[in-house]
């Protein structure tokens, strides 16, 4: 299933013929400071702000992308949530992670304790969610001369989830349309008939 990933923010209601319209809840979570807002951002509009404020409870962006799928053109609404680090907030968890189709784990390239937590934030999703795909997303590649942590490293967590991973960075932007394109494939898989 190959994807492109097209704006269409602002372009209204004006779909092309023989488009399917989607809603897909997903969301991001991880450690706190691992870049999620900072990959929205990226994605949504992007822009990048090196200043750090912390997420309280939960932002909602969207964004629109167009999806070559199995020959067909798939216009998906993907409803962003960007969840806040900290852990043990089941209130906050319970809303937003109910009824998400995929979820990304962020780390931090240069703390390995981001990627040891993955466990528990795939855990937390799984309590609410059920068995959600998952993508892992290694942010800040753009600073890899200070990493904790390998590929490999990335790779072995991966395969312990049965999920996919990417090498990130909301600061230059590499790999952040390719892995929300991704993810959006995988929230929507099943429904293209």
């Amino acid at each position: 299933m190959d994807a492109r990933v097209i704006d269409c923010t602002g372009v209204g209601n004006m779909m092309p013929e023989g488009v399917t319209s989607y809603t897909r809840k997903v969301c991001l979570v991880g450690d706190p400071a691992v870049g999620k807002t900072s990959l929205v951002r990226r994605f949504v509009i992007d822009k990048y702000d090196d200043s750090y404020i912390m997420t309280l409870g939960a932002k909602v962006m969207k964004k629109n992308v167009i999806l070559d799928a199995e020959g067909k053109k798939a216009d998906v609404t993907l409803m962003i949530w960007d969840v806040m680090g900290q852990k043990h907030f089941k209130i906050i968890e319970s809303v937003a992670f109910k009824h998400i189709q995929a979820a990304f784990i962020v780390c931090d390239m240069t703390r390995r304790s981001t990627l040891d937590n993955i466990r528990y934030w795939a855990e937390a999703l799984r309590e609410v969610s059920g068995k959600v795909p998952l993508i892992i997303l290694v942010n800040k590649i753009d600073i890899a001369n200070q990493a904790e942590l390998n590929e490999q490293d990335v790779q072995k967590a991966a395969a312990g989830f049965n999920a996919q991973y990417f090498m990130t960075s909301a600061k230059t932007g590499d790999n952040v349309e390719k892995a929300f394109s991704t993810l959006a494939k995988l929230a929507l898989k099943g429904s293209i008939v």
